[in-house]
């Protein structure tokens, strides 16, 4: 098990990016922090004077599938205005741009430009010419629920051993691949081997039987039972869920209470 990163916690970092690129509209505001927030932050127990308070955050949604992405972002147009697009297909081609495990290092590497940066960083980025971000795009204060989502999640990643990276990797190829097939919708170039650029490129190279060892070699049964990867749940879930538990138990001993006669 994992310490902290999961595919789904790679999601909700493009998920993030979206709504740092200015993508997700006025509108859609609300349902896309909403959920962002109920998947970062720890939840919050029932109230012990409401007994009507939410309580739907139960153990299904410590694991977030790319159904749930799905489900969020299909109804919901890109603020850009594309004909056609939804944030669904936005959010696919940030997951589908990871096509490789030097691609996964980028794309962490790369989160840092979600963050306000420091005075001195900016004047340090000007001296290299190194251009200010876009003025329509949203930046992340690095004390912020988003912002030190992000710095844990860089943080994590570039703590992971190598071995411990390629099986992330591994089980992100795994996780996505549920998406091929709307990937595919909007790609129809996208080839057996899309997943992995390696493999990709040397498609025409090498024969299929030379691609097909390497495949088996470096993913196993990940490509074709992506139900069997491990690694879609962290210890920091697994916390969080006992934490949740715990709160519940003890507001509803609390509750218990309440309602005894004095």
């Amino acid at each position: 098990m994992t310490r902290f990163l999961t595919p789904a916690k790679i999601g909700l970092l493009a998920l993030i990016e979206l709504y740092t690129d200015a993508e997700v509209p006025t509108s859609s505001t609300i349902p896309i922090l909403s959920f962002l927030v109920s998947h970062i932050l720890p939840p919050n127990p029932p109230s012990p004077l409401n007994s009507n308070t939410d309580q739907s955050y139960g153990p299904r949604n410590f694991v977030i599938t790319t159904q749930h992405f799905e489900e969020l972002l299909t109804d919901h147009p890109s603020a850009s205005g594309l004909p056609g697009r939804s944030l669904w297909h936005l959010f696919l081609k940030k997951l589908w741009d990871i096509d490789s495990l030097d691609a996964l290092h980028i794309f962490f590497d790369s989160r840092s430009h979600l963050l306000v940066k420091a005075r001195e960083e900016v004047q340090k980025d000007a001296e290299m010419g190194i251009p200010p971000p876009s003025l329509g795009m949203i930046l992340l204060s690095r004390t912020s629920p988003f912002g030190t989502f992000v710095r844990r999640a860089q943080l994590e990643f570039f703590r992971l051993k190598f071995h411990d990276a390629l099986n992330l990797w591994k089980n992100f190829v795994a996780y996505r691949q549920a998406t091929l097939t709307a990937w595919k919708k909007r790609n129809p170039e996208v080839g057996h081997w899309g997943f992995d650029v390696v493999l990709d490129e040397g498609n025409e190279e090498w024969e299929d039987h030379i691609l097909e060892t390497f495949a088996t070699v470096a993913y196993g049964n990940l490509i074709n039972q992506p139900e069997d990867a491990d690694g879609l749940v962290s210890t920091d879930d697994v916390e969080k869920l006992l934490e949740f538990q715990v709160e519940q138990m003890q507001s509803k001993s609390n509750m218990s209470n309440l309602h005894e006669p004095g």
